[in-house]
Formats: C-alpha cells, sequence, structure tokens
C-alpha cells in the first residue's frame, strides 16, 4: 500500500484526540474532529488505491506519466493530512473544507485521467467496437457528472457560510457526501481500467484477461 506513513501521521492525530480533557459540552466537538480524521484517513487509503492501480502497466508509456501521478498524488494527500493536523490543533476552518473537496475532486481526475490513457492505447477492434465505444461513452460522461456533484456541494457549504450554526450542521453532511461520491467513482474508474489493461500488452491481468477469454470461448464450443 502506498502513503503508509501518511496514513500513520493521520491516526496518530486521531489517538491524540481521544486523549482530550473533553467535557461534557466539547463532546459533540470532539466527536467531529474523530469525524474528520476518519474522513482523512479513507481519502488517504482511497488515494493509495489509485497510486497501486496506476503501477499495474509496465509499458514505456506508462513510466512517462508514473512519476508525475504519484507527485500530484502525493499533494493531495498533503492536503488530507494537514486536515487531521489542523483539526487536532483545532485550526480547522471553512477553508479547511474548499481544501478537502477540491482534493477529492483531484484525485478523482486521475483515476478518470488513468482510464481514458488506458482506453486510448487499446485496439478497439481487438477489445469489440461496440464495447469499445460504449466504454468511452461511459466513461466520459461519468467525469462531468461527479465534477457537478461535487460543486453542488461546494455552493450548498458556500450559501451558509455567514451562519455558524447551520455551517456547522452541514458540515458532517457534506463530507460524507463527498467522500461517498468519491469512492463510488474512484472504485468505478479503476475497476474500469483494469479491466481495460487485461488488453494492454506488459501490463498486469492482461494474462488472466486472456485466459479468462479462452475459457469463455471454450465453453461456448461445449
Amino acid at each position: 500500500m502506498s502513503f503508509r506513513e501518511e496514513i500513520e501521521t493521520i491516526c496518530g492525530y486521531w489517538k491524540k484526540i481521544t486523549y482530550w480533557n473533553t467535557s461534557i459540552f466539547d463532546m459533540e466537538s470532539t466527536a467531529l474532529s474523530l469525524h474528520l480524521c476518519m474522513v482523512a484517513t479513507k481519502a488517504v487509503k482511497l488515494t493509495s488505491r489509485v497510486m497501486d492501480n496506476a503501477t499495474l502497466r509496465h509499458d514505456k508509456q506508462a513510466e512517462t506519466y508514473l512519476h508525475t501521478t504519484k507527485q500530484t498524488l502525493t499533494m493531495y494527500v498533503s492536503i488530507f493530512v494537514k486536515l487531521a493536523e489542523d483539526t487536532y490543533h483545532r485550526k480547522f476552518d471553512d477553508d479547511s473544507v474548499f481544501s478537502l473537496l477540491g482534493a477529492f475532486r483531484g484525485v478523482a481526475a486521475i483515476a478518470h485521467i488513468l482510464v481514458k490513457d488506458a482506453i486510448e492505447s487499446v485496439d478497439s477492434v481487438e477489445y469489440g467496437s461496440w464495447n469499445y465505444n460504449s466504454l468511452v461513452e461511459d466513461t466520459d460522461n461519468s467525469w462531468p457528472e461527479f465534477e457537478q456533484n461535487i460543486k453542488n456541494l461546494e455552493d450548498q457549504f458556500r450559501a451558509v457560510l455567514k451562519n455558524n450554526s447551520k455551517m456547522y450542521k452541514l458540515l458532517r453532511p457534506t463530507m460524507e457526501k463527498a467522500m461517498a461520491l468519491t469512492v463510488l467513482f474512484v472504485s468505478q474508474m479503476l475497476t474500469r481500467r483494469e479491466k481495460v489493461l487485461g488488453y494492454i500488452p506488459g501490463s498486469k491481468g492482461r494474462r488472466a484477461a486472456r485466459a479468462s477469454s479462452e475459457e469463455e470461448s471454450d465453453g461456448s464450443k461445449t
């Protein structure tokens, strides 16, 4: 797993928060802080999945973008770690929310780019023209929908910035919704990419994909 050290750092902040001397009147605030650390941990683990998926391709083209991908994802991971740090030091604010939403969007964008890059390297005839065209269309359409959903969350949160009570009430649902949207989108992209990589020489999973295809072909003959 990538970014193990960063995950451990966030867990360290989580443990420190559990040791806070919290009065009964501050329990809700402490619970929210722990929740934010949990969101940060899940976000880094999700980013790790994207990074690990990026390494599945081993041709020369992959070498040119793998370093850039890691640099970009590391930048987003640093935002998630900063979220946990600010939460522990009680510096979490509305800017932190928008930074987090932006980082979610960034991680999802990398996953989307990885899929598109893989698709462009596949022979549409070998993959199956109809399936290939459907895959391209679904991949192209999925990103604007995800981006709009994140933008809606940003707009909803921005609309209550001058009302601390409403902002506090909307904070957790915003984080949970953003996390759910990003996990779903990224999971779909990574699953799609793994399937596509089966048709690209030099990629992990190619042999398994071919074996599966041959088994299906043999089965159809019996």
